[in-house]
């Protein structure tokens, strides 16, 4: 159990969250995924248990709930220092 988060020392807290997850090229999202999450910050953590499931769900991936479009934008070049 993750009680303390180690980026800005802020106590964490029991979540359901949605985690991106990278599936070789394709990005998908996971829901209702167990997690300790910061309460000052929003850093996420995850006990060993959820990310074996996580890599379980990787290796064979199961039917899609859903499926949403994502826009891609490239970032403009009028800001190179």
């Amino acid at each position: 159990m993750i009680t303390k988060c180690l980026m800005c020392g802020g106590k964490t807290v029991r979540k359901k969250v949605t985690t991106e997850n990278w599936w070789g090229e394709k990005l998908t999202f996971v829901e209702n995924v167990p997690a300790f999450v910061c309460d000052t910050c929003g850093e996420q953590y995850f006990e060993p248990e959820v990310c074996e499931e996580l890599d379980r769900l990787r290796e064979t991936p199961p039917v899609a709930k859903k499926t949403i479009q994502v826009p891609i934008y490239n970032f403009p070049k009028t800001i190179v220092r």
